[in-house]
């Protein structure tokens, strides 16, 4: 897994190249709100706050109201350190980069708030929002893996594209999208912040995931307590099926497994417990390229 060093070199070149602004870093004072907006173009100017408006498409769904407060106080301080970038949308503005700005804003009272105002298409203001909220809090992984399949799926980028524009690792981005396929009560878990990402990731494509998170909250389990639970499970299975210790399957389990690997492209075994009425289906995969074709079709699904 990437570090958080790693990340910020491959995000270095970050908003800075996409706003192109000499006094980017400068403080912006209160006292500068009696400036009119001016035409020059990525050049910083003042917008009454109303006059803005939120991104519908924000990476970032949860914000934190003891952070925005810690920030309000700043602001009221020594203003706001680096302008809010927008684009024109109607009569109004919209945010690309810099929510938590304008919300702390808000609760600071301040009336008008230092903007860059750029045109960009509707995959710049994604990608700039992606990058932004990377480079300053970390989404939770959840929002994350949103933003990088809202890439995909809205502008065609495939896996590969995803991590050369941001950045990251092939295998980075792969593991982060895995864990939309994951149920929703443990996505629900992921986004609270019961189960990392770690531990999710070890859930994705198990039988019994549901059980098992419920598991990791109760009884505290390390990763790689639940990897080896996870590992354990499968190898007991494919132990059962290889001696011929499982119920023998009828002629519709062996036509359901032909369908499902017709379906995927890859080799499946369905193992019914009669007993229980439970069981598992094992999909096995090559190498990571098949990995990333299962997760794409499964999150299609």
């Amino acid at each position: 897994m990437s570090s958080k060093n790693e990340r910020k070199k491959g995000l270095g070149r970050g908003l800075s190249s996409f706003l192109d602004v000499d006094s980017f870093g400068e403080i912006v004072d209160k006292k500068r709100a009696e400036k009119k907006i001016t035409s020059e173009p990525n050049s910083p100017t003042n917008l009454p706050i109303e006059h803005i408006i939120p991104n519908q498409n924000q990476p970032r769904k949860d914000f934190a109201q003891d952070e925005l407060s810690s920030l309000a106080s700043s602001i009221r301080e020594t203003g706001i350190i680096q302008p809010i970038l927008v684009r024109k949308n109607d009569d109004s503005y919209e945010i690309v980069a810099g929510e938590r700005r304008w919300r702390a804003a808000q609760i600071a009272n301040i009336h008008e708030v230092p903007v860059v105002i750029k045109e960009l298409t509707n995959e710049e203001v994604v990608k700039i929002s992606i990058i932004e909220n990377i480079q300053r809090v970390d989404l939770n992984p959840i929002e994350e893996a949103n933003s990088y399949n809202q890439l995909i799926k809205e502008f065609g980028y495939t896996q590969e594209k995803v991590a050369t524009s941001l950045g990251k690792s092939r295998s980075y981005i792969t593991n982060a999208l895995r864990l939309l396929s994951l149920p929703k009560s443990i996505i629900k878990h992921l986004q609270e912040g019961k189960l990392s990402s770690g531990h999710a990731r070890a859930l994705v494509g198990v039988a019994n995931s549901e059980n098992l998170a419920r598991k990791i909250m109760d009884e505290n389990l390390s990763v790689r307590d639940i990897e080896n639970i996870v590992k354990k499970g499968i190898t007991q299975s494919d132990d059962r099926i290889k001696k011929g210790t499982s119920t023998k399957k009828d002629v519709d389990t062996i036509n359901l497994e032909q369908d499902i690997k017709a379906a995927l492209g890859l080799k499946t075994i369905i193992d019914h417990n009669e007993n229980s009425g439970g069981g598992c289906i094992i999909v096995k995969y090559k190498d990571l390229e098949q990995l990333d074709m299962f997760c794409s079709k499964i999150m299609k699904m």
